[in-house]
């Protein structure tokens, strides 16, 4: 057992120092973090689980689906917990290697663009990463739907199916995540990071509402893509409004949030049925952006 005195710094806040033969024996360095449970008599510590991340990089030479899945489980089973694919990408090269990935145990894309594909182990992304990537698959969604529409295919409806699929299971890995950061907080003294983790929660239960509302639109418009072919401005809108409104918040853009609540505003005066249910979702997006924006201007 060690005695430690505790002291007293910069008037209001007290210190004790931490045995450096722990702290070599934890591979600690300064600004690691520790988690404090604290009782009303006592204060255990531990290092925050960290562990190296192997990740690897990897050019995809072709997409056709065949090869691509033999590519995808070669590269699953060599146990990276992060994977970068390199590539020319659409999103139909984009939608095979989902429908690959959704029988690969434990790895989810966290990031897609028309050059790189991102794939981590569950365990292993972090909540920015699964709020990017749900926000891309409700653009996507509505990208969809317009493509549907014009061409009348019903091919882009049956995808849509897929993505909400994929919406709901980022939207509960969010929430796991949440509550999984919530369980460190046995006393909440950090409230910027519980805002945040409760901003995430909301924030992502509105997406993943959205995506619920494309899909329900675009089950009905697969009947009958000539009658609901004039919605095609108003999801347009939709689409540009919720990037809008996502980006707001990743950027705490006052302003910017600002806008798009009027602009929502002005949607709901001419939509109807789920793309009305779609702009208030918007809106409330835009509210919370709204809310972070002007918290983090503070001077404290």
């Amino acid at each position: 057992m060690e005695i430690r005195k505790l002291q007293l710094i910069g008037g209001s806040s007290y210190m004790v120092s931490l045995p450096k033969s722990w702290v070599d024996a934890n591979s600690l360095k300064k600004g690691d973090e520790l988690i404090l449970h604290v009782d009303s008599r006592y204060i255990r510590i531990h290092p925050k689980n960290v562990h190296h991340i192997l990740r690897g990089k990897i050019k995809l030479p072709r997409c056709d689906y065949n090869f691509l899945k033999r590519f995808m489980h070669s590269v699953y089973v060599q146990g990276l917990d992060e994977i970068i694919l390199e590539g020319d990408f659409n999103n139909c090269s984009i939608m095979r290697i989902s429908d690959i990935v959704r029988n690969l145990m434990g790895l989810e894309i966290i990031d897609a663009s028309e050059n790189r594909v991102i794939l981590k182990c569950i365990a292993e992304a972090n909540l920015d990463e699964i709020m990017n990537r749900l926000s891309q698959i409700v653009s996507n969604m509505f990208q969809l739907l317009k493509k549907g529409l014009k061409k009348r295919d019903s091919r882009e409806f049956k995808d849509i199916i897929k993505l909400e699929r994929d919406a709901d299971r980022m939207y509960i890995l969010s929430v796991r995540k949440v509550n999984k950061l919530l369980k460190e907080f046995s006393c909440p003294t950090d409230w910027d990071e519980l805002r945040f983790m409760l901003g995430v929660r909301t924030i992502s239960k509105h997406m993943e509402d959205i995506a619920d509302l494309v899909y329900s639109f675009s089950v009905k418009a697969s009947v009958n893509p000539d009658g609901f072919s004039t919605y095609i401005p108003v999801i347009s809108e939709a689409k540009r409004l919720f990037e809008n409104a996502y980006c707001s918040y990743v950027n705490s853009d006052v302003n910017l949030a600002e806008e798009t609540i009027n602009a929502a505003e002005q949607l709901q005066k001419v939509a109807s049925g789920e793309l009305l249910c779609i702009s208030m979702q918007i809106r409330g997006i835009c509210e919370v952006a709204f809310n972070k924006a002007v918290r983090e201007s503070f001077e404290v």
